[in-house]
This record gives C-alpha cells, sequence and structure tokens, in this order.
C-alpha cells in the first residue's frame, strides 16, 4: 500500500487512518496480492478525512522514494526510453492494484496516457498520473513536461500543488484521468536504462503476474492465469479503441496464431472473451451513467460506430 509508505514523510499517523477506515481484518493481509480498490477506496478517503488534504495523491507521489513501488519501479527505471517504460507500466500495474484500467494511445504526434475507474478515488487518480511524470524525470533527468492533463474528479482547493507538479494545463471534470504527451518525448532516453536487468525483470513481473492471477482466481488451473491476462489485456485494448487478437496479442508477446491455439485448449476463443468483457462494460456503464448517448457508448466499448455497438447489444 503506497500510502503506508508515505505516510511518515506526510505526517500521517498510518494505524489511525487505517482504524477510522473500518476495514474488515484480512483486508490487508493477503500478502503477494494487489490491494482492491474498495479497499484502497476506503483508506484514502480516511486519509483524507483525518488530513483535510484534498490534493493528499500529489502530495504521496512527491514523497514516494524510488523502491516504493518494488518491482515496477525497478522494472521501469531499466527501460530504454520513457515510451517503454509507460508500456511496462501499463501491463503490470495489476501488480499494485487491482481494479481501474490504464492504456496508452498515440494519435498523430499525440501520446495519451489514460487511467478509467468507475467511481474512483480523486487522490488516486492524482497518486498514478502524478507518478508517471515525476519517475519520468527522476529517470531522465530531463524536464519533461505535459502538454494537457485531465481528472475526472473536480478542481481542488489548491491549485499550486497540480502547477508544481505538472508544469502543464490542468482540465477537471473530464470524461477520464489522462495524460496527453508531445510523441516525442516517448523517445527520450532514460539515463538509468539497464537492457539486460529490464529483461530480467520483465520475466519476473511476469511470473509475478501469473502468480497473482492463479491466487486470486479460485482454481490454479494451467489457463488461469492465461485467461486473467487476456482478459486485463482486452479490458486495456477496449479503452484504446482496438481490442482485435492481433492487438491482444502484442500485448501479451505472442502470435496472434500462438493465443488463438492457447485460447482452443482452454475451451474458449477471442471472440468469447471480448463478448464478456463488452457485456461487463456496458451492464457497468448503463447502471451508472444512467442514460449515455449511444456514440459515448459505443467509444467505452471499443465500436468504430454506435451502429456497431447497437447490434452487438441487441444481440446480448
Amino acid at each position: 500500500m503506497l500510502l503506508v509508505a508515505a505516510a511518515p514523510k506526510l505526517g500521517l499517523p498510518i494505524e489511525a487512518v487505517l482504524q477510522n477506515a473500518v476495514l474488515p481484518p484480512a483486508a490487508l493481509r493477503q500478502r503477494g496480492l494487489p490491494i482492491s480498490l474498495s479497499v484502497a477506496r476506503q483508506i484514502w478517503a480516511s486519509a483524507e478525512r483525518m488530513s483535510g488534504d484534498r490534493v493528499l495523491g500529489l502530495h504521496a507521489a512527491e514523497e514516494l522514494e524510488i523502491g516504493a513501488l518494488d518491482i515496477l519501479d525497478y522494472l521501469t527505471r531499466s527501460c530504454r526510453s520513457f515510451g517503454e517504460a509507460v508500456h511496462r507500466v501499463i501491463r503490470f500495474s495489476p501488480l499494485l492494484a487491482s481494479g481501474g484500467v490504464l492504456s496508452f494511445q498515440v494519435t498523430g504526434r499525440r501520446a495519451h496516457f489514460r487511467h478509467l475507474s468507475q467511481d474512483g478515488v480523486p487522490a488516486v487518480a492524482q497518486l498514478i498520473v502524478s507518478l508517471m511524470v515525476l519517475r519520468a524525470r527522476a529517470f531522465s533527468g530531463e524536464d519533461i513536461r505535459p502538454l494537457a492533463v485531465r481528472f475526472r474528479h473536480r478542481g481542488a482547493r489548491d491549485p499550486g500543488a497540480y502547477d508544481r507538479v505538472f508544469r502543464a494545463p490542468i482540465e477537471f471534470g473530464a470524461p477520464c484521468d489522462e495524460l496527453v504527451f508531445d510523441r516525442e518525448l516517448l523517445d527520450v532516453p532514460f539515463l538509468t536504462a539497464e537492457p539486460r536487468l529490464c529483461e530480467i525483470l520483465e520475466g519476473c513481473a511476469t511470473a509475478r503476474l501469473q502468480a497473482v492471477g492463479a491466487i486470486a482466481g479460485a482454481p490454479a488451473a494451467a489457463g488461469s492465469s492465461l485467461l486473467g491476462e487476456v482478459r486485463q489485456a482486452l479490458r486495456i485494448c477496449i479503452a484504446e479503441g482496438n481490442p482485435n487478437i492481433d492487438r491482444i496479442a502484442e500485448h501479451l508477446g505472442v502470435s496472434a496464431r500462438t493465443l488463438q491455439r492457447q485460447l482452443r485448449e482452454h475451451g474458449t476463443s477471442h471472440r468469447a472473451l471480448l463478448t464478456e468483457a463488452r457485456a461487463e462494460i456496458a451492464n457497468h456503464v448503463l447502471a451508472s451513467s444512467g442514460n449515455p448517448t449511444r456514440r459515448a457508448l459505443a467509444a467505452q466499448l471499443g465500436y468504430a460506430s454506435p451502429r456497431s455497438a447497437s447490434r452487438a447489444l441487441r444481440r446480448r
């Protein structure tokens, strides 16, 4: 839990924060598993209440030393460039917390890093987005600045904290939390790059990700971690707008043909899992948003047009 690591420097009485969060006794005892979004929400809400700090996520990000993100810190700092680090953050973010979807998309000369979490916590959004910028500066030695920073939550009382961390225009009330960069920044080299170490750590992170999938899912069957990774990749690619088999395979580091064969061996397919993922997202959006426009719903489901989304929803 990153708040626990930052608490001493923030002057937060972490034991009192956890007690005030009224968590079940076992909520933080599952070692090796990422903390759930519901537990994170309770803890951060408790910390905000006790501290009165409306930009607690920004302050926590500034205080977290390298290594606080465990293997993800060491893996990303050993990447060759900012762009490589972003892709690894997205792939291995489930090692830190469950809930929420990270995605990355390059459009023209703009690169978009997005965080989407229904009913998310402002402090968690602040933490995730600011850590991307602060770590990039620390590892590259460059004054990396986004072109724009957007948050779903409303503006806080301390605009100076946002200006200090991002040094970029800030928007609130956006559809998702987002960093927009000039595409050229993806090629900024990291001074801390160690390609061989990066390969070793990526193997360790992949094994840990598979272990988390096997522990979190009930049966630890051979395919449980694979299906978990495919479902996570589908959520990411749906958010990016391109959940086809080639893109999913790219996320997993295999060929499309290999992925199709593996899914057949476990009694399912890309089409079946994609339909399942879209149905879950549609149910959540319709339940939480009431009556979204067809275009908005189609975009959230990764369809090219509202008509495609309508046809698919009618078949459900």
